[in-house]
Protein backbone atom coordinates (compact mmCIF):
# COMPACT_ATOMS: atom_id res chain seq x y z
CA UNK A 1 0.00 0.00 0.00
CA UNK A 2 1.25 3.57 -0.55
CA UNK A 3 -0.04 4.77 2.38
CA UNK A 4 1.87 2.75 4.72
CA UNK A 5 4.90 2.54 2.51
CA UNK A 6 5.15 6.63 2.87
CA UNK A 7 4.13 6.21 6.90
CA UNK A 8 7.35 3.94 7.13
CA UNK A 9 9.35 7.21 5.63
CA UNK A 10 8.42 9.15 7.70
CA UNK A 11 8.56 7.22 10.85
CA UNK A 12 10.85 4.41 9.91
CA UNK A 13 7.89 1.66 11.33
CA UNK A 14 8.15 -1.20 9.27
CA UNK A 15 5.29 -2.09 7.05
CA UNK A 16 4.16 -5.10 8.94
CA UNK A 17 4.01 -3.45 12.30
CA UNK A 18 1.76 -0.95 11.57
CA UNK A 19 -1.93 -0.63 13.47
CA UNK A 20 -3.48 2.06 11.45
CA UNK A 21 -6.82 3.63 13.07
CA UNK A 22 -9.08 6.24 11.79
CA UNK A 23 -12.10 7.66 13.63
CA UNK A 24 -15.50 8.01 11.24
CA UNK A 25 -13.04 5.72 8.13
CA UNK A 26 -12.82 2.66 9.31
CA UNK A 27 -13.26 0.27 12.79
CA UNK A 28 -10.89 -0.78 14.92
CA UNK A 29 -7.74 -1.51 12.55
CA UNK A 30 -7.28 -0.79 8.62
CA UNK A 31 -6.74 -4.25 7.35
CA UNK A 32 -4.56 -5.53 4.20
CA UNK A 33 -6.20 -4.05 0.84
CA UNK A 34 -9.02 -2.50 2.30
CA UNK A 35 -9.15 0.04 -0.22
CA UNK A 36 -13.08 1.27 0.16
CA UNK A 37 -12.29 2.16 4.01
CA UNK A 38 -9.04 4.41 2.53
CA UNK A 39 -11.53 5.87 0.24
CA UNK A 40 -13.69 7.28 2.96
CA UNK A 41 -10.62 9.51 4.66
CA UNK A 42 -11.49 12.94 4.58
CA UNK A 43 -9.03 15.94 3.76
CA UNK A 44 -6.96 16.42 7.00
CA UNK A 45 -8.19 13.88 8.66
CA UNK A 46 -6.30 12.39 11.83
CA UNK A 47 -4.67 8.93 11.33
CA UNK A 48 -3.16 7.27 14.43
CA UNK A 49 -0.24 5.19 14.22
CA UNK A 50 0.47 2.35 16.57
CA UNK A 51 3.84 0.09 16.25
CA UNK A 52 7.51 0.10 17.00
CA UNK A 53 9.65 1.67 15.01
CA UNK A 54 13.08 0.24 13.63
CA UNK A 55 16.49 2.18 15.20
CA UNK A 56 16.39 6.00 13.63
CA UNK A 57 19.71 6.16 11.14
CA UNK A 58 21.04 9.39 11.78
CA UNK A 59 21.10 11.04 8.29
CA UNK A 60 24.32 11.18 6.60
CA UNK A 61 24.92 15.05 5.65
CA UNK A 62 23.37 16.08 9.15
CA UNK A 63 25.85 18.04 11.60
CA UNK A 64 26.63 17.36 14.87
CA UNK A 65 25.23 19.68 16.98
CA UNK A 66 27.83 21.38 18.94
CA UNK A 67 27.29 23.95 21.85
CA UNK A 68 29.03 26.85 22.76
CA UNK A 69 30.17 25.31 26.31
CA UNK A 70 31.63 22.22 24.52
CA UNK A 71 33.91 24.57 21.89
CA UNK A 72 37.31 25.24 22.24
CA UNK A 73 39.01 28.32 22.76
CA UNK A 74 40.39 27.92 19.02
CA UNK A 75 36.74 26.67 18.03
CA UNK A 76 35.20 29.85 19.56
CA UNK A 77 37.85 32.39 17.37
CA UNK A 78 37.03 30.62 14.01
CA UNK A 79 33.08 31.40 14.52
CA UNK A 80 33.39 34.71 15.74
CA UNK A 81 32.17 34.47 19.55
CA UNK A 82 35.73 35.33 21.56
CA UNK A 83 37.50 38.86 20.96
CA UNK A 84 39.73 38.59 18.10
CA UNK A 85 43.32 37.47 18.94
CA UNK A 86 45.89 40.17 19.02
CA UNK A 87 49.92 39.85 18.54
CA UNK A 88 52.68 39.40 20.92
CA UNK A 89 55.35 42.18 20.70
CA UNK A 90 58.82 40.82 19.50
CA UNK A 91 60.69 43.33 20.72
CA UNK A 92 58.96 47.17 19.55
CA UNK A 93 57.05 45.36 16.63
CA UNK A 94 53.90 47.80 18.10
CA UNK A 95 54.27 49.95 14.90
CA UNK A 96 54.43 46.52 12.68
CA UNK A 97 50.97 45.11 14.54
CA UNK A 98 48.97 48.12 14.44
CA UNK A 99 49.02 48.35 11.10
CA UNK A 100 48.92 44.58 10.20
CA UNK A 101 45.65 44.57 12.22
CA UNK A 102 43.90 47.24 10.33
CA UNK A 103 45.13 45.61 7.32
CA UNK A 104 43.95 42.80 8.27
CA UNK A 105 40.18 43.60 8.36
CA UNK A 106 40.10 44.64 4.51
CA UNK A 107 38.37 41.75 3.13
CA UNK A 108 38.60 42.50 -0.55
CA UNK A 109 42.77 42.84 -0.13
CA UNK A 110 43.01 39.45 1.44
CA UNK A 111 40.76 37.87 -0.73
CA UNK A 112 42.56 39.60 -3.96
CA UNK A 113 46.37 37.90 -1.92
CA UNK A 114 44.51 34.25 -1.93
CA UNK A 115 45.30 34.34 -5.59
CA UNK A 116 49.04 34.48 -4.93
CA UNK A 117 50.86 31.38 -4.80
CA UNK A 118 52.35 30.70 -1.36
CA UNK A 119 55.64 29.33 -2.49
CA UNK A 120 56.32 32.74 -3.13
CA UNK A 121 57.26 33.31 0.60
CA UNK A 122 57.83 37.10 0.62
CA UNK A 123 56.25 39.64 3.01
CA UNK A 124 52.41 39.53 1.06
CA UNK A 125 52.17 35.63 1.28
CA UNK A 126 53.54 35.89 5.45
CA UNK A 127 50.96 38.75 5.52
CA UNK A 128 48.15 36.47 4.38
CA UNK A 129 48.82 33.59 6.69
CA UNK A 130 49.18 35.64 10.01
CA UNK A 131 45.80 36.91 9.49
CA UNK A 132 44.73 33.11 9.08
CA UNK A 133 46.63 32.42 11.99
CA UNK A 134 45.26 35.35 14.02
CA UNK A 135 41.51 34.52 12.86
CA UNK A 136 41.92 30.94 13.70
CA UNK A 137 43.59 31.39 17.01
CA UNK A 138 41.74 32.31 20.53
CA UNK A 139 44.74 33.46 22.04
CA UNK A 140 47.30 36.49 21.34
CA UNK A 141 50.00 34.92 18.84
CA UNK A 142 53.87 35.82 17.79
CA UNK A 143 54.42 36.09 14.40
CA UNK A 144 57.47 34.94 14.24
CA UNK A 145 57.12 33.91 10.21
CA UNK A 146 56.50 37.71 9.42
CA UNK A 147 58.81 39.46 11.41
CA UNK A 148 61.62 37.03 10.63
CA UNK A 149 60.80 37.47 6.92
CA UNK A 150 61.18 41.46 7.61
CA UNK A 151 64.05 41.56 8.93
CA UNK A 152 65.95 39.86 7.13
CA UNK A 153 64.96 41.70 3.98
CA UNK A 154 64.68 45.36 5.07
CA UNK A 155 67.43 45.68 8.00
CA UNK A 156 66.04 48.95 8.38
CA UNK A 157 63.39 47.18 10.44
CA UNK A 158 66.18 44.80 12.26
CA UNK A 159 68.05 48.04 14.00
CA UNK A 160 69.75 47.60 16.85
CA UNK A 161 70.02 49.90 19.90
CA UNK A 162 73.53 50.54 21.27
CA UNK A 163 73.96 50.61 25.38
CA UNK A 164 76.20 53.71 26.68
CA UNK A 165 79.19 50.40 27.13
CA UNK A 166 78.95 49.70 23.73
CA UNK A 167 76.71 46.77 24.10
CA UNK A 168 73.75 45.66 21.50
CA UNK A 169 70.63 46.26 22.78
CA UNK A 170 66.80 45.41 21.73
CA UNK A 171 65.65 46.12 18.77
CA UNK A 172 65.06 50.11 18.22
CA UNK A 173 61.21 51.68 17.52
CA UNK A 174 60.26 51.75 13.99
CA UNK A 175 57.90 54.31 11.85
CA UNK A 176 54.59 53.04 11.53
CA UNK A 177 54.01 55.02 8.04
CA UNK A 178 57.76 53.79 6.66
CA UNK A 179 56.40 50.24 7.13
CA UNK A 180 52.84 50.95 5.80
CA UNK A 181 55.16 51.97 2.45
CA UNK A 182 56.98 48.73 2.72
CA UNK A 183 53.98 46.11 2.70
CA UNK A 184 52.50 48.31 0.17
CA UNK A 185 54.86 47.76 -2.36
CA UNK A 186 55.15 44.26 -1.47
CA UNK A 187 51.64 43.53 -2.08
CA UNK A 188 51.52 45.73 -5.10
CA UNK A 189 54.13 43.72 -6.31
CA UNK A 190 52.68 40.67 -5.75
CA UNK A 191 49.04 41.79 -7.24
CA UNK A 192 51.20 42.68 -10.34
CA UNK A 193 52.46 39.68 -10.74
CA UNK A 194 49.73 37.36 -10.62
CA UNK A 195 48.21 34.84 -13.29
CA UNK A 196 47.10 36.56 -16.25
CA UNK A 197 44.12 35.21 -15.45
CA UNK A 198 43.61 35.96 -11.92
CA UNK A 199 45.66 39.62 -12.75
CA UNK A 200 42.83 40.44 -15.22
CA UNK A 201 40.17 40.29 -12.50
CA UNK A 202 38.78 43.67 -11.41
CA UNK A 203 39.20 43.56 -7.90
CA UNK A 204 42.15 41.41 -8.19
CA UNK A 205 44.52 44.77 -9.15
CA UNK A 206 45.31 46.99 -6.29
CA UNK A 207 44.45 49.98 -7.96
CA UNK A 208 41.54 49.15 -7.34
CA UNK A 209 42.35 48.57 -3.25
CA UNK A 210 44.33 51.32 -2.11
CA UNK A 211 45.83 53.31 -5.52
CA UNK A 212 45.17 56.75 -6.27
CA UNK A 213 45.77 58.47 -9.34
CA UNK A 214 46.63 61.73 -9.40
CA UNK A 215 46.25 64.60 -11.72
CA UNK A 216 49.15 67.68 -11.84
CA UNK A 217 48.76 70.46 -13.51
CA UNK A 218 51.60 72.78 -13.63
CA UNK A 219 50.83 76.29 -14.23
CA UNK A 220 53.69 79.56 -14.35
CA UNK A 221 52.79 82.12 -12.50
CA UNK A 222 55.01 84.44 -14.29
CA UNK A 223 53.92 84.18 -17.78
CA UNK A 224 50.38 83.38 -19.27
CA UNK A 225 52.18 82.60 -22.56
CA UNK A 226 53.55 78.88 -21.19
CA UNK A 227 51.40 76.24 -21.42
CA UNK A 228 49.86 74.28 -18.38
CA UNK A 229 51.67 71.07 -17.99
CA UNK A 230 49.62 67.84 -17.32
CA UNK A 231 50.63 65.01 -15.42
CA UNK A 232 49.31 61.95 -13.46
CA UNK A 233 50.77 59.69 -11.11
CA UNK A 234 50.27 56.98 -8.41
CA UNK A 235 49.79 57.74 -5.09
CA UNK A 236 49.16 55.17 -2.28
CA UNK A 237 48.18 57.92 0.42
CA UNK A 238 47.22 61.60 1.03
CA UNK A 239 49.31 63.96 3.44
CA UNK A 240 47.56 65.55 5.94
CA UNK A 241 50.14 68.88 7.11
CA UNK A 242 50.05 70.22 9.99
CA UNK A 243 50.03 74.35 9.99
CA UNK A 244 49.19 76.23 12.95
CA UNK A 245 46.14 77.74 11.00
CA UNK A 246 45.17 73.96 10.47
CA UNK A 247 42.53 72.54 12.70
CA UNK A 248 40.54 69.83 10.63
CA UNK A 249 41.72 67.04 8.30
CA UNK A 250 39.79 68.14 5.08
CA UNK A 251 41.59 71.61 5.62
CA UNK A 252 44.92 69.94 5.54
CA UNK A 253 44.13 67.75 2.58
CA UNK A 254 43.36 70.29 0.61
CA UNK A 255 46.55 72.81 1.73
CA UNK A 256 48.85 69.60 0.63
CA UNK A 257 47.30 69.57 -2.96
CA UNK A 258 48.52 73.04 -3.80
CA UNK A 259 51.54 74.46 -3.77
CA UNK A 260 54.68 76.18 -5.83
CA UNK A 261 57.51 75.21 -7.09
CA UNK A 262 60.77 76.82 -8.87
CA UNK A 263 60.92 74.96 -12.41
CA UNK A 264 62.76 76.51 -15.45
CA UNK A 265 60.18 78.48 -18.51
CA UNK A 266 61.07 77.87 -21.96
CA UNK A 267 58.90 80.82 -22.57
CA UNK A 268 61.42 82.96 -20.18
CA UNK A 269 64.45 81.53 -20.38
CA UNK A 270 65.32 81.17 -16.77
CA UNK A 271 63.86 79.36 -13.53
CA UNK A 272 60.26 80.80 -12.99
CA UNK A 273 57.80 80.53 -9.80
CA UNK A 274 55.21 77.63 -10.98
CA UNK A 275 51.51 76.92 -8.73
CA UNK A 276 51.16 73.04 -8.56
CA UNK A 277 48.00 71.79 -8.25
CA UNK A 278 46.96 68.28 -7.64
CA UNK A 279 43.38 66.77 -8.07
CA UNK A 280 42.17 63.00 -7.35
CA UNK A 281 41.28 61.51 -11.09
CA UNK A 282 40.99 57.37 -10.09
CA UNK A 283 39.10 56.66 -6.54
CA UNK A 284 40.01 53.02 -4.94
CA UNK A 285 38.10 51.03 -2.63
CA UNK A 286 39.69 52.63 0.25
CA UNK A 287 42.05 55.70 0.93
CA UNK A 288 44.99 56.14 3.74
CA UNK A 289 45.46 59.45 5.11
CA UNK A 290 49.19 60.21 6.64
CA UNK A 291 49.14 63.26 9.36
CA UNK A 292 52.70 64.76 8.88
CA UNK A 293 53.45 65.07 12.41
CA UNK A 294 56.88 63.84 12.39
CA UNK A 295 59.51 66.51 11.54
CA UNK A 296 63.35 66.84 11.60
CA UNK A 297 64.63 69.63 13.60
CA UNK A 298 68.41 70.79 13.59
CA UNK A 299 70.37 70.83 16.81
CA UNK A 300 73.21 73.54 15.60
CA UNK A 301 74.62 73.28 19.32
CA UNK A 302 74.88 70.06 19.97
CA UNK A 303 78.21 68.33 19.69
CA UNK A 304 77.26 65.96 16.97
CA UNK A 305 75.02 68.63 15.09
CA UNK A 306 72.93 65.40 13.97
CA UNK A 307 69.18 66.61 14.86
CA UNK A 308 66.59 65.24 16.61
CA UNK A 309 62.67 63.99 15.10
CA UNK A 310 60.18 65.56 16.67
CA UNK A 311 56.71 65.41 16.55
CA UNK A 312 53.43 68.09 16.15
CA UNK A 313 51.37 67.53 19.08
CA UNK A 314 48.56 69.79 17.46
CA UNK A 315 44.93 68.88 17.69
CA UNK A 316 43.59 68.28 14.40
CA UNK A 317 39.85 66.40 13.78
CA UNK A 318 38.88 64.23 11.65
CA UNK A 319 35.73 63.13 10.18
CA UNK A 320 33.92 59.61 10.42
CA UNK A 321 32.57 59.99 7.28
CA UNK A 322 34.98 62.42 4.87
CA UNK A 323 33.07 63.33 1.22
CA UNK A 324 36.18 63.40 -1.03
CA UNK A 325 34.39 65.52 -3.98
CA UNK A 326 36.07 68.81 -2.89
CA UNK A 327 39.70 66.84 -3.96
CA UNK A 328 38.41 65.13 -7.33
CA UNK A 329 39.42 66.61 -10.62
CA UNK A 330 36.26 68.31 -12.66
CA UNK A 331 35.84 65.01 -14.94
CA UNK A 332 35.31 62.87 -11.38
CA UNK A 333 33.28 65.77 -9.92
CA UNK A 334 30.93 65.17 -12.93
CA UNK A 335 30.74 61.73 -12.26
CA UNK A 336 29.68 62.28 -8.62
CA UNK A 337 27.46 65.50 -9.16
CA UNK A 338 25.55 63.72 -11.58
CA UNK A 339 24.85 60.07 -9.26
CA UNK A 340 24.44 62.33 -5.61
CA UNK A 341 21.63 64.40 -8.13
CA UNK A 342 20.24 60.81 -8.78
CA UNK A 343 20.06 60.19 -4.87
CA UNK A 344 18.13 63.11 -4.39
CA UNK A 345 15.49 62.56 -6.61
CA UNK A 346 14.85 59.01 -5.49
CA UNK A 347 15.35 60.30 -2.40
CA UNK A 348 12.43 62.89 -3.01
CA UNK A 349 10.63 60.58 -4.58
CA UNK A 350 10.71 58.35 -1.05
CA UNK A 351 9.25 61.28 0.65
CA UNK A 352 6.61 61.85 -2.16
CA UNK A 353 8.02 65.23 -3.03
CA UNK A 354 8.53 64.85 -6.69
CA UNK A 355 6.66 67.35 -9.26
CA UNK A 356 5.11 66.09 -12.27
CA UNK A 357 7.03 67.16 -15.65
CA UNK A 358 5.28 69.82 -17.53
CA UNK A 359 3.36 69.01 -20.39
CA UNK A 360 4.84 69.75 -23.84
CA UNK A 361 3.47 69.56 -27.49
CA UNK A 362 4.63 67.26 -29.55
CA UNK A 363 6.92 69.84 -31.69
CA UNK A 364 8.56 70.60 -28.55
CA UNK A 365 9.58 67.04 -27.79
CA UNK A 366 13.34 66.49 -28.48
CA UNK A 367 14.84 63.57 -30.10
CA UNK A 368 15.88 60.48 -27.76
CA UNK A 369 19.52 61.36 -27.31
CA UNK A 370 18.72 64.91 -26.36
CA UNK A 371 18.44 65.53 -22.66
CA UNK A 372 14.78 66.36 -20.91
CA UNK A 373 13.96 70.29 -20.80
CA UNK A 374 13.46 70.85 -17.00
CA UNK A 375 13.11 73.71 -14.65
CA UNK A 376 16.62 75.05 -13.70
CA UNK A 377 17.43 75.75 -10.06
CA UNK A 378 17.18 79.34 -9.07
CA UNK A 379 20.83 78.61 -7.62
CA UNK A 380 22.46 77.08 -10.71
CA UNK A 381 23.35 78.29 -13.99
CA UNK A 382 21.91 77.07 -16.65
CA UNK A 383 24.81 75.76 -18.98
CA UNK A 384 26.15 73.80 -15.68
CA UNK A 385 22.28 72.59 -15.20
CA UNK A 386 22.44 71.23 -18.30
CA UNK A 387 25.86 69.53 -18.36
CA UNK A 388 25.11 67.84 -15.22
CA UNK A 389 21.82 66.43 -16.94
CA UNK A 390 23.79 65.51 -19.53
CA UNK A 391 26.36 63.29 -16.62
CA UNK A 392 23.15 62.16 -15.01
CA UNK A 393 21.71 60.72 -18.42
CA UNK A 394 25.26 59.31 -19.23
CA UNK A 395 25.45 57.69 -15.77
CA UNK A 396 21.81 56.29 -15.80
CA UNK A 397 22.29 54.81 -18.93
CA UNK A 398 18.67 55.80 -20.40
CA UNK A 399 19.48 56.70 -23.74
CA UNK A 400 19.16 54.12 -26.52
CA UNK A 401 22.61 51.25 -26.62
CA UNK A 402 25.20 52.24 -28.77
CA UNK A 403 28.49 52.68 -28.70
CA UNK A 404 29.14 55.74 -27.61
CA UNK A 405 26.89 55.44 -25.08
CA UNK A 406 28.66 52.47 -23.41
CA UNK A 407 31.08 53.38 -21.07
CA UNK A 408 33.42 50.43 -19.85
CA UNK A 409 34.76 50.34 -16.08
CA UNK A 410 38.34 50.05 -17.58
CA UNK A 411 37.31 54.61 -18.66
CA UNK A 412 35.07 55.11 -16.22
CA UNK A 413 36.47 57.41 -13.80
CA UNK A 414 34.98 55.49 -11.17
CA UNK A 415 35.52 51.95 -11.81
CA UNK A 416 37.70 49.71 -9.76
CA UNK A 417 34.53 47.91 -8.70
CA UNK A 418 33.19 50.88 -6.90
CA UNK A 419 29.71 51.21 -6.74
CA UNK A 420 28.11 52.75 -10.32
CA UNK A 421 25.61 55.30 -8.01
CA UNK A 422 29.11 56.13 -5.85
CA UNK A 423 28.89 59.53 -4.31
CA UNK A 424 32.34 59.82 -2.85
CA UNK A 425 31.60 59.75 0.65
CA UNK A 426 34.01 57.69 2.60
CA UNK A 427 33.74 55.94 6.06
CA UNK A 428 36.39 55.76 8.81
CA UNK A 429 37.59 52.02 8.54
CA UNK A 430 40.53 51.92 11.09
CA UNK A 431 43.51 53.73 12.08
CA UNK A 432 46.88 53.78 13.57
CA UNK A 433 47.56 55.82 16.51
CA UNK A 434 51.26 56.64 18.09
CA UNK A 435 51.68 57.90 21.49
CA UNK A 436 55.58 59.87 22.19
CA UNK A 437 57.22 62.55 21.19
CA UNK A 438 58.96 61.04 18.50
CA UNK A 439 59.08 58.52 16.01
CA UNK A 440 61.80 56.56 17.43
CA UNK A 441 60.24 56.00 20.70
CA UNK A 442 56.67 55.75 22.20
CA UNK A 443 53.88 53.06 21.35
CA UNK A 444 51.58 52.64 18.55
CA UNK A 445 48.27 50.63 18.38
CA UNK A 446 45.45 49.85 15.86
CA UNK A 447 42.08 51.02 15.96
CA UNK A 448 39.43 48.71 14.09
CA UNK A 449 35.97 49.31 13.18
CA UNK A 450 33.57 46.10 13.70
CA UNK A 451 31.78 46.04 11.05
CA UNK A 452 30.16 48.75 8.71
CA UNK A 453 28.49 51.95 10.53
CA UNK A 454 28.71 50.18 13.16
CA UNK A 455 29.37 52.08 16.22
CA UNK A 456 31.76 49.44 18.02
CA UNK A 457 35.55 49.31 17.56
CA UNK A 458 38.43 47.40 18.62
CA UNK A 459 41.86 48.15 19.88
CA UNK A 460 44.49 46.67 19.28
CA UNK A 461 47.37 47.23 21.78
CA UNK A 462 49.55 44.33 20.66
CA UNK A 463 48.27 41.25 22.80
CA UNK A 464 45.60 43.01 24.47
CA UNK A 465 42.24 43.20 22.78
CA UNK A 466 40.07 45.67 24.09
CA UNK A 467 36.11 45.19 22.53
CA UNK A 468 34.27 47.85 24.13
CA UNK A 469 34.90 50.83 22.18
CA UNK A 470 32.40 53.32 20.60
CA UNK A 471 33.30 55.38 17.66
CA UNK A 472 32.98 58.66 19.94
CA UNK A 473 36.29 57.21 21.79
CA UNK A 474 38.20 56.84 18.53
CA UNK A 475 37.51 60.34 17.18
CA UNK A 476 38.89 61.90 20.17
CA UNK A 477 42.18 60.42 19.28
CA UNK A 478 42.99 63.34 17.39
CA UNK A 479 46.07 64.79 19.43
CA UNK A 480 46.77 67.77 22.11
CA UNK A 481 48.71 66.53 24.25
CA UNK A 482 51.00 63.60 25.71
CA UNK A 483 48.18 61.05 24.32
CA UNK A 484 47.43 58.33 21.67
CA UNK A 485 47.21 60.80 18.62
CA UNK A 486 46.04 59.05 15.11
CA UNK A 487 48.39 58.81 12.62
CA UNK A 488 47.45 56.88 9.41
CA UNK A 489 43.52 56.78 9.02
CA UNK A 490 42.13 54.41 6.65
CA UNK A 491 38.24 55.16 4.93
CA UNK A 492 36.74 52.40 3.27
CA UNK A 493 33.90 53.35 0.80
CA UNK A 494 30.25 53.79 1.46
CA UNK A 495 27.56 52.56 -0.47
CA UNK A 496 24.75 54.98 -1.46
CA UNK A 497 21.63 54.54 0.97
CA UNK A 498 18.90 52.99 -0.77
Amino acid sequence: DDLKKRILELTNVPVDRQKLMAKGAWIGTLKDGDHQSLSKLKENATVMLMGTAEVISKPADSEKVVFVEDMSVDELARHGVLTPAGMVNLGNTCYMNSTLECFRYMPELRQALTNVPPEIGNLATNFVQTCNDLDRSGVSIPPFSFVHHLRRNYPQFAETSTSSGGQLGGYMQQDAEEFFNTLVAEIQSSLNNLPSDARRAEENRFTSLLELQMQETLTCAESELEAPVIKTEAVNKLVCNIQNSIDHMHDSIKLGLEGTIEKHSAVLNRNALWKKTQRISSLPRYLCFQFLRFFWKPTPESRDHRGVKCKIMRAVTFPETIDVFDFCNEELQQTLKANRLQADKAFEASLGLGTKPAATSSSETSSSNSVPETAVPSDMDPDEYRALQEALQLSMDTSPTTSSSITSSSTSPLGNCLPADFTGLYELHSLVTHKGRSADSGHYMGWVRQGPSSDLWWCFNDEKVVADVRTEDVLRLCGGGDRDIAYLTFYRYKLPKK
